[in-house]
């Protein structure tokens, strides 16, 4: 992340956005398992975390969003995962006014998820 000029400009945090493709989510898509992607990646990322994380469980008329969504309170702001069996994609978000290891988190995500393909950005927030 892009660290504080003599200027005293700086971000305000940074978000990556990540989005993972052919993944094998057998056995990864239940709270238990979310729970461990959390702590895991908050431990590898060095945020604190704030509570447990909040599930949400669709089961809407579209089909292809179907599953259990989780998002994780940090001290300095949230990640959110979005596992999607159907289409065998996860997609997460974390964001934080701390700076994180941006390749540490998205190596973790990519192993985690047994993801084959990947695509990520980083977004500076000012």
């Amino acid at each position: 992340m892009t660290k504080k000029t003599k200027d005293n400009n700086a971000p305000y945090g940074a978000e990556l956005l990540v989005d993972l493709h052919d993944c094998d989510l057998v056995g990864l898509v239940n709270k238990e398992k979310l729970t461990e992607f959390f702590v895991t990646l908050c431990e590898k990322i060095d945020m604190k975390r704030h509570g447990n994380p909040l599930f949400w469980e669709d089961y809407s008329d579209l089909p292809h969003l179907n599953g259990v969504s989780a998002m994780q309170f940090i001290e300095t702001s949230t990640i959110v995962c979005h596992p999607l069996p159907m289409l065998n994609s996860v997609y997460v978000n974390i964001f934080s006014c701390k700076e994180f290891d941006e390749q540490v988190a998205l190596d973790y995500c990519i192993n985690f998820w047994r993801a084959k393909k990947e695509v990520h950005n980083l977004v500076v927030r000012t």
